[in-house]
């Protein structure tokens, strides 16, 4: 037994529902490890339940694993909205939001986050501020999206980005300057895009802040 099996022996076990869905994650798409999974599921699922939330918005649905996760734990009258800016996922993904038992608690949004969310109560039928944001689309936009959404958090609710350690490389990433005259491969734009988000926010005295060596890094971050 790994560390991983360890932990995940020791923690809550994975609905049935989202332990189907990932397992059809891994057996119809590529790139599965996007999805949340297990452990990452759990523990969105359990900020959800300790900041209560009447009102959330995911950039970044995927197969919808980490929508189901964190709506399984919204109280009545709660809502999640998830915005997936690739349609072609959409046939994937829909039958399983719609077919799960948090239906009624999740709105799937195909289109561009940063597009829709210039005209928030337009776009996505939203009137009032988002309690808690969860960020997991294209890395190379985590500024613009960071930048979109703080304006539309309440002040006190929760900004969460995943994929901020980006396996390990932020740590030599700075490396890549070095390399003048190279093109730079959708990879290197990522990460150049995650270090400039973690750096955003590292300064930002609008924001408390604190990484999380969960999975690849998961950054919690809550509005002053």
């Amino acid at each position: 037994m790994n560390l991983d099996d360890y932990i995940l022996s020791h923690s809550e076990s994975e609905h049935p529902y989202l332990h189907a869905l990932w397992r059809a994650t891994n057996l119809h798409l590529n790139y599965p490890r996007m999805a949340s999974g297990q452990l990452q599921g759990q523990v969105l699922r359990m900020l959800v339940q300790m900041l209560r939330p009447r009102l959330v918005l995911e950039l970044g649905t995927f197969t919808g694993y980490s929508a189901l996760a964190m709506a399984s734990a919204l109280e009545s009258g709660a809502m999640l909205h998830t915005i997936e800016i690739n349609d072609e996922q959409e046939d994937f993904t829909r039958p399983w939001i719609e077919g799960s038992p948090w239906a009624d608690r999740v709105t799937f949004h195909i289109g561009d986050a940063l597009s829709l969310l210039g005209d928030v109560s337009h776009s996505l039928g939203v009137m009032q501020p988002f309690d808690l944001v969860f960020i997991d689309a294209d890395k190379r936009q985590y500024v613009n999206y960071y930048e979109a959404v703080l304006p539309q958090v309440r002040s006190g609710g929760f900004i969460l980005a995943d994929n901020t350690l980006w396996g390990g490389q932020v740590l030599d990433g700075v490396a890549d300057d070095a390399l003048a005259g190279t093109v730079q491969n959708a990879k290197s734009t990522q990460l150049h895009g995650i270090l400039a988000f973690n750096d955003l926010v590292a300064a930002d005295p609008r924001v408390e802040k604190v990484i999380l060596p969960l999975r690849d890094g998961l950054t919690l971050i809550r509005k002053k």
